[in-house]
């Protein structure tokens, strides 16, 4: 198919070996050989609904037919070949069928079913009435097949540019509209303009913002997200904002894609609910990113409270510095040393599973832990635990 977007070259040049007394009859009855070509495209092709069993429509298709035989009969009578301009004169047929969104293999079949007519009138009949000698019928038939590959070519192509522009627009449309949804316009100009680019808004909607790490992935969700119907926008660099309709199964998508990070919104009820509901999936995926970097999906149920803390930099600075003061002492190689057995502590059922997280030895952790209660902290005390555990979440919001 990619061959046809290519402007096809003008290679038709034939003879003039149509009797004259069959050119005459040819061209005095156009209109009527092009109405039977009509008739026998909408008796052999299955229309795909009610908008081209129109009587507009089958004019469109007859003007078409007989375009394309007085353009033979021509070429025939004169010898010269195509002119320049008539592949892209007859292939304009195939831009209108994409416009109308008729499926190429029809329009195909559409001019198998027309080429057949031509050459029963062209060569079947007068070589029956022996109007063209039999010497001549093989090369006319030959000139019949290539003017309809010629045709089927620039049909094809025309058919195919249009389409693709026809979806890059669609897309762009569908694009803005979503954007407007995210921005909080959900109004009935929306609706109705969604409804027009034919886009369903339906909710309820989980919505879900993604962070693809490559462009690999970021193929992966678009596949596979929208083929369960899920509307995805383009955020910021490399984000999504996905907007996932009710009944699916949001842990197996999110496992169907690797290398994407993301984080789950509220579900939005309403249209009027999609826009705080996606800032909420952003700040789940910001803040959940930065708390626990190795998880591949956080909901704002679990990171919203730490959203909140995140605004107040000032009121987490004091706090870490109360809690984890002490560790400030040292060489920042020790100081992270003892962060990070502090954590694999906190995060663990016993030292030995820690030591297993650090990938040292039982003893090392426990020296450490010496270490930490020299400096007066201690993970084994309940009231301490609690604090130690918020004040390093509360150091990693502060990472960056």
């Amino acid at each position: 198919m990619a061959q046809l977007t290519k402007a096809p070259e003008l290679r038709l040049s034939v003879a003039a070996t149509l009797p004259p007394e069959v050119t005459i009859r040819l061209l005095s009855e156009v209109d009527v050989i092009a109405r039977r070509m009509t008739r026998q495209i909408v008796s052999g092709i299955s229309l795909p609904d009610s908008r081209f069993r129109t009587l507009g429509y089958f004019r469109t298709v007859t003007a078409a037919c007989r375009d394309a035989l007085r353009t033979f009969v021509r070429l025939l009578r004169d010898g010269r070949g195509l002119r320049a301009g008539d592949l892209e004169r007859l292939g304009s047929m195939g831009a209108q069928q994409a416009e109308l969104e008729v499926p190429l293999e029809l329009v195909f079949g559409a001019y198998r079913l027309a080429a057949r007519v031509l050459w029963d009138e062209v060569i079947g009949q007068p070589a029956l009435l022996n109007d063209v000698p039999p010497s001549t019928v093989v090369g006319l038939t030959s000139t019949v097949l290539e003017y309809f590959d010629e045709i089927s070519a620039a049909v094809g192509g025309a058919y195919l540019e249009t389409r693709e522009r026809l979806l890059r627009q669609r897309d762009r449309d569908r694009d803005r509209i979503l954007q407007r949804l995210l921005a909080g316009d959900a109004s009935a100009e929306l609706r109705r303009i969604a409804a027009s680019a034919e886009l369903t808004l339906l909710p309820p909607y989980t919505v879900v913002a993604c962070s693809a790490a490559t462009q690999e992935a970021e193929r992966q969700l678009e596949e596979t997200w929208r083929a369960e119907g899920a509307h995805l926008i383009g955020d910021d660099p490399g984000v999504w904002i996905a907007l996932v309709p009710d009944g699916r199964d949001l842990a197996k998508l999110c496992a169907a894609v690797g290398s994407v990070v993301f984080g789950v919104g509220p579900v939005a009820t309403t249209l009027d609910a999609v826009a705080p509901s996606a800032q909420q999936a952003r700040r789940a995926l910001e803040v959940g990113r930065r708390l626990s970097p190795e998880r591949a999906v956080h909901t704002d149920a679990e990171v919203g409270v730490f959203a909140a803390l995140a605004d107040d930099h000032d009121a987490m600075r004091t706090f870490i510095d109360r809690v984890l003061g002490p560790l400030a002492l040292g060489t920042p190689n020790r100081r992270l040393e003892l962060v990070a057995t502090l954590e694999a502590l906190l995060d663990s059922r016993s030292i030995g599973e820690a030591a297993e997280r650090l990938g040292v030895h039982r003893h090392t952790v426990v020296y450490r832990i010496g270490r930490l209660r020299q400096l007066g902290i201690d993970s084994d005390d309940p009231e301490q635990r609690h604090q130690l555990w918020l004040a390093l979440r509360c150091a990693r919001l502060l990472e960056e």
